[in-house]
């Protein structure tokens, strides 16, 4: 017995295609790359770091957004085909995946805002005190060797994001300043 799949539905899941797409071609490009520079941060051996505990959960968003579209797709393939014992059974395992994934997301993200700041002090770090670097940022954090980095008004003026290109740049400003 088929279905009728409402043309919104569609639309939504075009839309949804999109975006996946868009996020794949971005953790591809620079994604991987981000993740892996931010987590090695503290044995950089820089003067000035950025911690952003949100970044430890890009990778497992960007596979809930995929698992999230593959879900959204084979419900309209169980719209046409609503007995088959196979697209069931991948919406089991899919639901599966995506608790796991989500999961591992929120765990991933509360093990990194716990274990990097150690990480980061272990090796040397110290964060900067409240409204000194990146104080209009709520989730990012300066962590810096020596403490007179954070009240350095150049420093502050060539930080104006947490891009890692800026962050090497304001690393340069200060190797140059020493």
């Amino acid at each position: 017995m088929r279905h009728e799949v409402d043309s919104f539905y569609l639309y939504c899941l075009a839309g949804m295609s999109l975006v996946v797409v868009g996020l794949t071609w971005f953790m591809l490009a620079a994604g991987f790359e981000i993740n892996i520079t931010h987590f090695t941060y503290p044995t950089s051996g820089l003067s000035l770091i950025l911690f952003e505990p949100v970044m430890s959960g890009l990778i497992t968003s960007w596979m809930i957004s995929v698992c999230l579209l593959i879900n959204g797709t084979l419900n309209t393939v169980k719209a046409f085909w609503l007995d088959n014992k196979y697209i069931n059974l991948a919406l089991n395992w899919l639901k599966i995946i995506l608790v796991v994934l989500l999961i591992l997301t929120i765990t991933l993200v509360s093990a990194s805002y716990l274990l990097w700041p150690l990480w980061a002090s272990h090796n040397g770090y110290q964060p900067c005190p409240s409204f000194t670097l990146f104080f209009t940022d709520p989730v990012t954090t300066a962590w810096v060797t020596d403490i007179e980095i954070c009240h350095n008004d150049k420093v502050d003026a060539v930080l104006k994001n947490n891009l890692h290109e800026t962050v090497l740049r304001a690393n340069e400003l200060i190797e140059n300043l020493k």
